[in-house]
């Protein structure tokens, strides 16, 4: 069985041109007719996202993302024109044939229905028949460009390398993030820390994956092995003092310290946080025999946005690390907070509920035990009454 370049590490082929040229062709002059209504696709005008081919320890990973948008016309037999776009705003991979579809016709009246629908009846139909087989065929294309014999294979690439520096050279608890000049994606990076007061939570999480801490770190880092985690084109840089910004902007922050294969220490906010306000993420890995324990500790959350954190870092980064990795199986464990406020807060329904359903529970115990005592003893008292008077 042959082999796969660098596999032990992660390589990746951007396919992107391809998928234009693929699916402009399966999509283009596609017709259909119901009624003596006649429509047909006239152009795929627009292809942008992510097709990507990876592949990590042989295993071929596609990693589609694509919004299109096509072009179509059609006519009645009353002489009835119409035309208008088809807009497809994911095609995913493993969903080619099961898309969500937008379709608009120029200067909508009520005579352009009637074709509007045979559109969304017949020919839509038709282009999910025709891109059912596209990831398919894109790893049948290209996996031939990165296989090759054992007998060529080499070392895995060590990660590239990186300068520690000292904890004691960074204030991490309190170091704003490097001051850079706003962009549309990232519009909070490197604004001045906002001077109103914000009570605030620590989380800890443990997370366990099945692979290498190199593996981790290098997949937390580098650039092509996070677009392909994000399915998004992540701003990223192994760079201590460089600024992020993941998924279009709704996490950014800044690399406080890099230590190679151990540790990662950056600021971080979601894009819905008071403004200025960034927390301090730092990220350990403690490896293991067979896997890599991932310790993650989340300084300066806002009360009442933990809960939507834990659930980013779980399916925003675990789980698609998982996924398309292939990094085993994922445990949680240890999430504790605490509150830098005076006392933490209570959820009192919550709260209630929960001591209402547990204390129920151990009144009725409680009663059902005394009933069976009292019981025993008037039974008990009968027989030896009974017995006395023989």
């Amino acid at each position: 069985m042959s082999n796969w370049k660098n596999v032990n590490n992660w390589t990746s082929k951007n396919c992107l041109n391809w998928a234009k040229e693929y699916l402009k062709e399966q999509s283009s002059n596609l017709t259909a007719e119901d009624n003596g209504i006649n429509v047909q696709t006239d152009d795929l005008t627009e292809c942008s996202g992510d097709a990507e081919l990876n592949q990590r320890k042989g295993k071929l990973i596609p990693i589609i993302d694509l919004m299109l948008e096509l072009t179509w016309s059609g006519n009645a037999p009353d002489g009835t024109e119409a035309n208008g776009t088809i807009k497809i705003p994911e095609l995913e991979a493993g969903s080619e044939d099961d898309f969500e579809f937008e379709i608009t016709v120029e200067d909508e009246v009520d005579s352009k229905k009637p074709i509007k629908e045979v559109v969304r009846t017949h020919l839509i139909p038709l282009l999910k028949e025709q891109f059912k087989n596209f990831g398919k065929d894109m790893v049948e294309t290209h996996s031939k460009d990165v296989k090759i014999e054992s007998s060529q294979l080499g070392p895995a690439t060590p990660p590239r390398a990186v300068t520690p520096i000292e904890p004691a050279q960074i204030n991490a608890a309190s170091t704003p993030p490097r001051s850079v000049t706003p962009t549309a994606s990232s519009p909070d990076v490197g604004k001045p820390t906002s001077q109103k007061i914000i009570n605030t939570t620590n989380i800890s999480e443990v997370i366990e994956l099945q692979t290498s801490a190199d593996q981790v770190y290098e997949t937390l880092l580098d650039p092509g092995r996070v677009a392909a985690w994000t399915r998004s084109r992540p701003d990223i840089f192994r760079h201590i003092g460089s600024v992020f910004s993941l998924f279009d902007g709704n996490v950014t922050g800044t690399i406080l310290e890099l230590v190679q294969n151990e540790k990662i220490v950056q600021t971080w906010r979601l894009r819905s946080w008071p403004e200025g306000h960034f927390s301090t993420v730092t990220i350990k890995f403690e490896q293991a025999s067979d896997y890599t324990r991932v310790h993650i500790t989340q300084e300066g959350v806002p009360i009442g946005e933990v809960d939507a954190v834990r659930n980013n870092w779980q399916s925003y980064y675990w789980n698609p690390i998982k996924s398309v990795f292939g990094y085993g199986s994922i445990s949680s464990s240890s999430v504790k907070s605490k509150n830098k406020s005076s006392k933490p807060r209570k959820n009192k329904r919550g709260s209630g509920e929960k001591n209402r359903d547990s204390s129920g529970g151990g009144v009725g115990s409680s009663v059902f035990a005394v009933a069976i005592v009292l019981t025993a003893i008037v039974l008990g008292t009968v027989f030896l009454s009974r017995s006395s008077t023989t």
